[in-house]
């Protein structure tokens, strides 16, 4: 997934309930046969851009929406070597602002675990995490997510975080 806009911080509601948009690769059979497809999170209705081999498909014309996160190709059946993505704007479903937050990094933290507020159902969601500092001069570190659970995720860094100024924000998808 390609995040083309950041999602707004806890405190800007408003932003973070218009939805973000994102570039998703499709879910579905590509056998010359299918015509169903699937986004990775439900989209708004009317907000979706579906591209076949890279040309724009026209909603209506080429496509029906037939779910919150499921389109219906009206005559095109692709095949293995085609290739079928979406840009769209996400519904406010698709987000839930209980699974979202701001976490301070410690000094010479290597890690940072997050636990939800309740148990998730599954571990199918997906994780947006950015490391952000206040530092005019910052370090730069990579990090992986590891160890993901209904009850929450741990972020490893690629070093220990030398300023206190570090924050990590992170938003849950489903």
């Amino acid at each position: 997934m390609i995040i083309l806009r950041k999602i707004a911080s806890p405190s800007d509601q408003e932003i973070y309930r218009s939805g973000t948009v994102v570039a998703d690769t499709i879910a579905g059979a590509l056998n010359g046969s299918n015509k169903t497809f699937y986004t990775t999170y439900n989209y708004k209705h009317d907000h979706i851009t579906v591209y076949y081999n890279g040309q724009a498909l026209h909603p209506d014309n080429d496509f029906y929406q037939t779910g919150d996160n499921e389109f219906q190709l009206i005559y095109i059946e692709p095949l293995p070597d085609e290739n079928i993505r979406a840009t769209y704007e996400l519904n406010a479903s698709s987000l839930d602002p209980s699974y979202r937050s701001r976490v301070s990094v410690p000094l010479g933290a290597t890690s940072q675990s997050i636990t939800f507020v309740s148990p998730l159902p599954d571990t199918t969601y997906n994780i947006s995490v950015d490391l952000v500092t206040s530092d005019t001069s910052p370090s730069v570190y990579g990090w992986v997510i590891a160890q993901k659970t209904i009850n929450g995720f741990t972020v490893f860094f690629s070093g220990e975080i030398d300023s206190s100024n570090y924050v990590l924000e992170w938003e849950v998808f489903r």
